[in-house]
């Protein structure tokens, strides 16, 4: 499983990060980090990108899908999404690390395999964020004098050769093959079959994404027989935040109202409630005024409202998030996949008869006790048989989504990216949106496409149907 990693090693990547944190432009290589060894490269990509998946769950992700809402009247949470350019510019600023680690002379066959997991990983996250990005061309700058790169479509960043599901196949195997060490690896701590494990599970992650386009029972069967796929919370790709600085979760250091703006959303509530769920009192504090008189509740607020809508609302009737959100700097760990989340993708593959193997409860079941031992609390029968966990009479979907759901609170946008797929579970459109009220499902590119790449941003702005929040990808069904 993952280890913590050491804080030597950190302190030295967060001085050099800190160096390369004046990124200009996509494709300019302005520190010529190849001369920094791969294994330097592969610790402060595998972090940043971690971390980068956690605190935008926590800024972005979490309201989107409606796990949280948020009181400063985040425009986000209004559904005035902005271009999240820091989000691009880190990314790409990353995938030019992971080119540099191929491109350095201490590489081997293990390092570049590893490079084009995160890679694919950062390629998905970029097109399900924007829509068509540049990938392809995107980091020939140094390489080729392209500080103009051209997007690529969804589709093909996804299908083509040398895309996501391409790289994510021919790197699990390489690494089962390969005999050649890493150093740096703050995952898996060099164990090159963990890495076999996470590439196979985020393909099902990813064929599970585009199937509504794409026949991918086949393939996805293939991965479950192999045995070469997350078969436990020991297999989870996940960075703990550790105790010490500067390895802290960064809500723990911050002023206490960038906590408290923070709350239980009506969703959360309603779901968890359905389910009398005991996830509630670790992912939730009961409010105030119920705990101060001694009989704990739990409640959420509506996203998105206006100030005059909140103004409803006893703010000390309202939950917090749990304790370990804040009160521990250890509390969390900075996750890409989970197991929990493997299962709920193969329920729902067998449910909609993708796989034909085992059957759907017997997912369903692993992905919530999973994620019961992940957040350290026993699971019981009563639980899973109570009827309205069970996948018995119908509805089978919506539970298996909404369980997913659940689990995947802070794993990035994962929510929302599945929720723009399936539409499940049910979330409303806040009253005060500011959206037109319709859902959103991207950002808007951001501005310095427009100054420096403007031609081929007004070709990817005419493929995908305007730079606007609701211009939908190419997988996406609901």
């Amino acid at each position: 499983g993952p280890i913590p990693f050491s804080l030597i090693l950190l302190s030295l990547l967060t001085i050099f990060s800190s160096c390369t944190k004046d990124f200009e432009e996509t494709n300019e290589n302005i520190n010529a980090p190849e001369l920094v060894a791969p294994q330097f490269l592969l610790s402060n990509v595998i972090y940043e990108a971690a971390n980068n998946n956690a605190s935008y769950g926590w800024l972005a992700g979490n309201f989107l899908a409606q796990h949280s809402s948020n009181l400063e009247f985040l425009p986000i949470d209004r559904y005035d999404l902005g271009s999240n350019t820091e989000l691009w510019n880190a990314s790409y600023k990353l995938l030019n690390d992971l080119e540099s680690i191929k491109e350095s002379e201490s590489s081997n066959e293990s390092y570049n395999a590893v490079a084009d997991i995160l890679r694919a990983y950062l390629a998905a996250n970029l097109t399900d964020l924007w829509n068509d990005v540049p990938f392809s061309e995107a980091l020939q700058g140094k390489s080729k004098e392209n500080f103009t790169p051209s997007y690529d479509s969804q589709e093909s960043i996804y299908t083509s050769a040398g895309g996501i599901l391409d790289l994510l196949e021919k790197a699990a195997l390489v690494l089962e093959n390969s005999n050649a060490p890493i150093e740096g690896d703050i995952l898996y701590n060099g164990n090159l079959g963990q890495w076999v494990k996470f590439a196979n599970s985020l393909r099902i992650r990813y064929l599970l994404r585009i199937s509504n386009k794409l026949d991918v029972g086949a393939a996805m069967t293939e991965i479950v027989n192999s045995g070469q796929m997350f078969m436990g919370n020991s297999d989870n790709a996940e960075i703990p935040y550790l105790s010490t600085a500067p390895n802290q979760w960064f809500i723990f250091t911050e002023r206490e109202g960038r906590y408290a703006d923070v709350r239980m959303s009506a969703t959360s509530d309603s779901i968890l409630h359905t389910f009398n769920d005991p996830r509630m009192s670790v992912l939730f504090k009961a409010s105030v005024t119920s705990s101060n008189e001694g009989n704990p509740l739990f409640n959420g607020i509506p996203n998105g409202l206006s100030r005059d809508s909140q103004n409803a609302f006893n703010l000390s009737d309202v939950s917090l998030l749990g304790e370990r959100f804040r009160d521990r700097p250890d509390g969390l760990s900075a996750v890409f996949m989970q197991y929990s989340e493997l299962m709920f993708a193969l329920a729902e593959a067998r449910e909609r008869g993708i796989i034909t193997l085992d059957g759907a409860a017997f997912y369903y079941e692993n992905g919530i006790n999973a994620n019961f031992e992940y957040l350290d609390l026993e699971t019981s029968l009563d639980y899973i048989q109570n009827e309205t966990v069970a996948l018995n009479g119908n509805d089978h979907l919506n539970k298996i989504l909404s369980q997913k759901w659940i689990s995947l609170m802070m794993t990035g946008y994962e929510a929302w990216f599945n929720y723009r797929r399936t539409g499940l579970p049910v979330l409303n459109i806040p009253q005060d949106n500011l959206n037109n009220n319709i859902f959103p499902v991207r950002y808007r590119y951001p501005e310095s496409e427009q100054a420096a790449n403007s031609g081929n941003y007004n070709d990817a702005v005419d493929a995908i149907g305007g730079d606007t929040y609701n211009s939908k990808g190419w997988w996406e069904a609901f």
